[in-house]
């Protein structure tokens, strides 16, 4: 996977079930997502893929990462982002993406940490809008193998 340019990655208005399946082999069937929105981590290529999905959304096109730091390797990377929180530019939320992948450049570990607690709040209930119903779903694919 190639590092994108900082300031270039601005989501575009696109279907996210495309961009998703173009994403999909680059993530780990084992990766392992650490939102800032949430306790504990999650655990899964198609369940990383629905929270990036879900995330996008509610981000649209106001998200850009903006810094960027690699590490020697080019397997760890932070990457510094912006984005307001359903087209509300009151709240916007910033942070870092740390980004690890294995040795064949698959992401393995993504984690989010984001402030302030106000737009990580109010980015909690917009997930919580999108991921219930859509996990519900992936998981019955599952349960009955439909999955990819």
């Amino acid at each position: 996977m190639t590092l994108p340019a900082a300031g270039s990655m601005v989501h575009p208005e696109i279907d996210t079930d495309a961009l998703m399946d173009k994403f999909r082999d680059h993530v780990s069937k084992d990766v392992k997502f650490y939102p800032p929105t949430y306790f504990q981590h999650w655990e899964g290529r198609e369940e990383y893929l629905l929270l990036m999905q879900s995330v996008s959304e509610v981000f649209g096109t106001s998200f850009k990462y903006d810094r960027q730091w690699v590490s020697p390797d080019g397997r760890d990377w932070c990457l510094e982002f912006s984005a307001s929180i359903e087209g509300d530019d009151k709240t916007v939320v910033d942070g870092v993406d740390l980004v690890s992948l294995d040795e064949d450049g698959k992401i393995v570990e993504f984690k989010v940490l984001a402030r302030p607690p106000n737009a990580v709040s109010k980015l909690k209930d917009a997930m919580m809008k999108k991921v219930p119903p859509r996990l519900a779903k992936l998981k019955a694919k599952q349960m009955f193998g439909f999955s990819k």
